[in-house]
């Protein structure tokens, strides 16, 4: 990953970002909005004193002095205008000018229509000019005269200009210091964030127990260091398993594989007759087919782990599929003398060969594990939107321990590891796949002393 790739991913910075561009936004628009505020106030004071102004001469020559004396007097007209760059016109309303002050020969508007008439102009400098024209007439001759008076914006703008420029700076200083200070708070309040990647450094597959501290986490981290642990936790759970999952596997193999060799070297040590090296044959060949059928179950489990194995499900009749799963170990449950008792209703929408593969391997545990001479029950019935499956049976009883490790994979409940072929403890797990596979449901329980209930919920 290259340098730029890991600045425009880093958390602060997008977040300083983020705040610049609000900050700016927000500085941008209060700037905009005291700048038109201020605009706009000096606009109406000047358009009222202008207004004033052409208002009070109009009355001046009107009612006060001739047009002739002040025509004759320009310094009082200017005198009395006070302000230096104002512009103040008598004119006739065919536009002759009568009397005009206007130091900086601004051009007059054009003659107006009306008796009271406000204009604006632009000069070529670019300096905004506010007009009012009043109609009045002269005292001495009773002749229409317009009385124009004008504004030149020159110091306003400049006053504008050095608020725009002022703000302007102040904004950007106002936003280096903030994202300086915001660089620092953000740095500070990520701090845990920090600690948190620490600690999870820490963990590795000797320090599995190594958890994120959410009691002291701020709020906002609390979930994730809560759904981080709780992760940890799984994956402990997991790696606990794949390690005792290898060194059942391991111990699984060993097993026939050692046969398999020791028979050999036997053999081999000494000439041997057909017939005996038939019987090695055979014997072999029984190991062999052990490691196949260990080979098959274990592809199987990882298929339904990875969600690879197919399930195409239909009704079935489970009263129909029971008598018939009992039909097919009638032989093996009588080499024990046991018996089944069949009570059985309703339907199930499920895969018939891994429902068939489920039960069957319940009701061969229930046979190899219940106590000779008793009954294996099946029953199956519909409740609500599922279908149960109950396989019970008489046997050892089992503590709590043992019962919730019975769907682990290689497990017996008998610690001394029987070395049989006929066994090697994935009967269970298969079963618990199937339940998976099938988005259900397997348990086992212990409804009374020395009896053994597995249940399959499937979703109907």
């Amino acid at each position: 990953m290259s340098r730029n790739s890991q600045r425009s991913s880093s958390l602060i910075l997008r977040l300083m970002a983020s705040q610049v561009s609000v900050l700016c936004v927000l500085t941008g628009a209060l700037g905009i909005y005291f700048y038109h505020s201020v605009r706009s106030s000096q606009e109406q004071r000047i358009e009222t004193i202008v207004s004033g102004r052409a208002g009070y001469y109009a009355r001046l020559v009107s009612e006060m002095y001739p047009l002739g004396e002040l025509k004759e007097r320009p310094l009082l007209i200017a005198k009395m205008l006070g302000a230096e760059r104002d512009v103040l016109a008598f004119r006739h309303p065919s536009g002759e000018v009568v009397i005009e002050v206007n130091p900086d020969g601004i051009p007059l508007p054009p003659p107006a229509a009306a008796a009271s008439t406000s204009a604006r102009t632009v000069t070529s400098n670019g300096i905004e000019v506010y007009w009012t024209s009043v109609q009045t007439k002269a005292l001495d001759t009773n002749e229409p005269i317009e009385v124009v008076a004008g504004h030149p914006m020159t110091d306003e703008q400049a006053m504008l200009a050095t608020f725009r420029n002022r703000f302007l700076m102040a904004t950007i200083a106002g936003v280096i210091v903030a994202t300086a200070i915001a660089y620092g708070l953000l740095r500070r309040g990520l701090l845990p964030v920090r600690d948190m990647a620490t600690r999870a450094a820490e963990i590795h597959p000797g320090q599995l127990h190594v958890r994120l501290d959410v009691l002291h986490a701020p709020t906002e981290l609390r979930a994730l260091a809560g759904a981080f642990n709780a992760m940890l936790d799984r994956l402990t759970d997991g790696y606990q398993r794949l390690s005792q999952f290898s060194a059942d596997l391991a111990h699984e193999i060993r097993t026939p594989l050692g046969v398999l060799i020791g028979q050999t070297q036997v053999t081999l040590a000494q000439p041997r007759t057909v017939d005996e090296y038939k019987s090695v044959l055979e014997s072999n060949l029984e190991e062999f087919e052990h490691l196949n059928r260990l080979s098959e179950n274990m592809l199987f489990l990882a298929r339904a782990d990875e969600g690879r194995q197919l399930v195409d499900k239909v009704a079935i009749d489970m009263d129909h599929e029971l008598h018939k799963i009992a039909d097919y170990f009638e032989g093996l449950a009588l080499e024990r003398d046991m018996r089944f008792s069949i009570e059985a209703a309703g339907a199930a929408n499920v895969s018939v060969d891994l429902f068939r593969r489920a039960v069957g391997n319940l009701v061969v545990n229930a046979i190899r594990h219940g106590r000779e001479g008793t009954t294996v029950q099946l029953r199956a019935a519909s409740a609500g939107d599922k279908a149960i499956i109950e396989v019970e049976n008489e046997g050892v009883s089992l503590s709590p321990d043992q019962l919730d490790r019975l769907f682990d994979r290689f497990y017996r409940v008998d610690a001394a590891r029987s070395g049989s072929s006929s066994s090697h403890g994935l009967g269970l797990a298969i079963v618990d796949a199937i339940m998976r596979l099938h988005a259900g449901l397997a348990d086992v329980s212990c409804p009374e002393e020395g009896m053994i209930r597995f249940r399959l919920s499937f979703p109907v």
